[in-house]
C-alpha cells in the first residue's frame, strides 16, 4: 500500500514571537547553506535526483541576496520556489501572519511566501524537524520510489531499496519504549521466543515484522491501549512508496480452531496502514471478527481473553477464577452447552448471567433436589453468583438441623435456648442475635440472653438493658452458652440441658 500522507487546506494565524524567531532564524540559516536540506545519499539512483534536486537550489542561492530576483522564483511551484520564499523571510526577518496546515502529526505553522506548494514551504521552514523536513520531497520520494530516513541526527536517502541506517532503527525502537533482545523488540508480556516464532502467549499481540530493519515488535493487547498506531510511529520518520511491501502486520491470538499451522488471516491492514485504527482497535476488530467466525461455525469451544481452551470445560472454568459456589454453577451450566463459548474479561458471574435465563433453573434443581425450592430460589431477584451462594448456605443449613435432636415440645426456657442455638447453627450470627430479643422477661430468661450476647461479643452494647444481678448471672453462663453453640449433633441435647440446670431452671427436656 502506498504510503499518504493526509492534508488539510491551510488557514492564517497570527504568529507568536517564539515561532516567528524560529522561522526567521531557519530561513537565514538556509540562506548560508541550503543544502542542509538534503538527505545524505551515496547510490546512483538517489544521486540523479538530489543531484538535479541540489543543483536548483544553487541557482536560487546565487541570488540569495537579490529580492526582486527571490520574489520572482518564489512563484514557481516547485521545491525552488518554496527555498525562495524561505530565503525571502530570512530578508524581512518578519513573518507576523502565519499559514496553518493540518498534517497527521498536528499543525504545522508556516509563513507563506510565493506560490509553491503548501507541504514544501512548511517542510524547507521546518528542516531542522526530522518528520516535516520529509515534506520537501514526498512528491518526488513516492513518485520515483526512493526511500528516505529521518530522524533526529541524521537524514538519508537509500534510493530503490529499503535499507535503513543501524542509528535510525536504533532511534525507532527507542521511541517505542519497548524492551529489544535479539532482534525483537516486545512489552513486558511477551517473551523474545514467543514474538520471534509468532505463537500464542497468554494474550493476543500486534505483531510487526519490519523487513528491512531486520526486527520483529510484539505489543500485546493491554499494552496496545497506551499506544495509537504503532505503525505510524515508525513510518512518519520515513517515505517508502509501499509500506506493506517492507511491514508484515499480524495479529496473533489463540487460534480458535486447532490449526497445524496455528495462524489465521489478519484482516483490516488497509485501515491499519492508513492510520484509521490504534494498535489496540486493530486487534480488537481482528479478534473479534475470529470468535464471530467460530459463533458461526455452531461448535463447543471454550475461549478466554483470547486464549482457547478446545473443548476442555475445567481449565476455562480454573482461569475465571470463581469461589466455591460459582464454580459448581458454572459446571452444570458449561457442560451443557454445546456452542462457543466466548469472553473477554469478565467474572464468573457474567459468565453465568450469560446462560442463567435458559439453564439456571436446572442447575438449581441438580443442586438442591428439591423441584419448589430450586423453582424459588431460581426466582429470586439477585445475581446468579449470590443466587448460588444462598442455595449452598441453605443446603448446608439443612444438614445440620437434619443432625440435630427433634424435639416434639420444650418447655418455655428450653425452647428460647433451643431457638437461638440453632438458628446460630444454620443462619449464623446476625440471625442468632435476631431470636435473642425474643427472650422470656424473667431474670432466668434475661441472664441466658446476656450469656448469648456476650458469647457473640455484644455484651457492653446491650448491657444497660439488664441489672447488675442479670449481668453477673449471665456473665457466669457464657461458657455454657459456648459448649452449646459449639457442640457436635451428638452432645447438644446433653450441653442444652446442663445450661438449663446451671441457670437454675428445673424444666426436663
Amino acid at each position: 500500500m502506498a504510503k499518504k500522507i493526509r492534508t488539510m487546506r491551510t488557514f492564517a494565524r497570527t504568529a507568536s514571537k517564539s515561532m516567528e524567531k524560529k522561522i526567521v532564524d531557519n530561513a537565514k540559516e538556509l540562506m548560508y547553506n541550503p543544502d542542509i536540506l538534503l538527505p545524505e545519499y551515496e547510490d546512483s539512483y538517489s544521486i540523479k535526483y538530489f543531484g538535479k534536486i541540489k543543483k536548483t537550489f544553487n541557482k536560487v542561492n546565487k541570488f540569495k541576496n537579490d529580492i526582486k530576483k527571490l520574489e520572482k522564483l518564489s512563484k514557481k511551484k516547485d521545491i525552488s520556489g518554496a527555498l525562495a520564499g524561505a530565503l525571502l523571510v530570512a530578508h524581512s526577518e518578519k513573518a507576523p501572519y502565519l499559514g496553518v496546515l493540518k498534517y497527521t502529526t498536528g499543525d504545522i505553522t508556516y509563513a507563506q511566501r510565493g506560490r509553491s506548494d503548501n507541504e514544501k514551504q512548511a517542510g524547507i521552514q521546518h528542516f531542522d524537524d526530522p518528520v516535516l523536513r520529509l515534506l520537501c520531497f514526498k512528491d518526488i520520494a513516492l513518485k520515483k520510489n526512493l526511500h528516505l530516513y529521518s530522524w533526529d541526527d541524521g537524514f538519508v536517502s537509500t534510493g530503490l531499496k529499503p535499507n535503513p541506517p543501524k542509528e535510525f532503527i536504533k532511534f525507532i525502537l527507542c521511541r517505542l519504549d519497548l524492551r529489544t533482545s535479539y532482534n525483537v523488540t516486545t512489552c513486558n508480556h511477551l517473551t523474545v521466543e514467543v514474538v520471534k516464532e509468532k505463537q500464542n502467549a497468554n494474550a493476543d499481540y500486534l505483531r510487526i515484522h519490519w523487513k528491512s530493519a531486520g526486527t520483529i515488535i510484539g505489543i500485546c493487547k493491554n499494552c496496545s491501549k497506551s499506544k495509537k498506531n504503532t505503525l505510524f510511529d515508525i513510518s512518519k520518520y520515513m517515505i517508502e512508496s509501499d509500506v506493506s511491501k517492507d511491514f508484515d502486520i499480524t495479529v496473533v491470538g489463540h487460534t480458535i480452531k486447532r490449526t497445524s499451522s496455528n495462524e489465521q488471516e489478519t484482516r483490516y491492514i488497509k485501515e491499519y496502514l492508513s492510520g484509521e485504527l490504534t494498535d489496540y482497535d486493530f486487534i480488537k476488530n481482528n479478534m473479534q471478527e475470529r470468535h464471530q467466525a467460530v459463533k458461526d461455525a455452531n461448535e463447543r469451544l471454550f475461549v478466554l481473553n483470547g486464549k482457547s481452551y478446545g473443548n476442555d470445560v475445567n481449565d476455562f472454568i480454573n482461569d475465571l477464577k470463581p469461589n466455591e459456589y460459582e464454580r459448581k454453577g458454572l459446571e452444570l451450566i458449561l457442560e451443557k452447552i454445546d456452542e462457543p463459548v466466548i469472553f473477554d474479561d469478565v467474572t464468573p458471574n457474567k459468565v453465568l448471567e450469560k446462560y442463567w435465563k435458559d439453564k439456571g433453573l436446572n442447575a438449581m434443581k441438580e443442586i438442591i433436589e428439591n423441584e419448589k425450592m430450586a423453582e424459588n430460589f431460581y426466582l429470586l431477584d439477585d445475581s446468579p453468583s449470590e443466587i448460588l451462594k444462598l442455595v449452598f448456605n441453605y443446603i448446608k443449613r439443612q444438614k445440620i438441623l437434619s443432625q440435630l435432636p427433634i424435639y416434639y415440645s420444650l418447655p418455655p426456657l428450653a425452647n428460647f435456648i433451643d431457638n437461638i442455638a440453632r438458628t446460630y447453627k444454620t443462619y449464623g450470627e446476625k440471625k442468632a442475635l435476631g431470636e435473642i430479643k425474643k427472650r422470656p422477661d424473667t431474670p432466668k430468661g434475661k441472664s441466658i440472653a446476656y450469656a448469648f450476647l456476650l458469647f457473640l461479643g455484644k455484651g457492653e452494647d446491650k448491657k444497660w438493658q439488664f441489672s447488675n444481678i442479670e449481668i453477673e448471672f449471665g456473665e457466669s453462663l457464657k461458657e455454657h452458652i459456648k459448649k452449646l453453640l459449639e457442640s457436635k449433633p451428638e452432645d447438644y441435647n446433653k450441653y442444652l440441658q446442663d445450661l438449663l440446670i446451671f441457670s437454675g431452671s428445673s424444666e426436663k427436656i
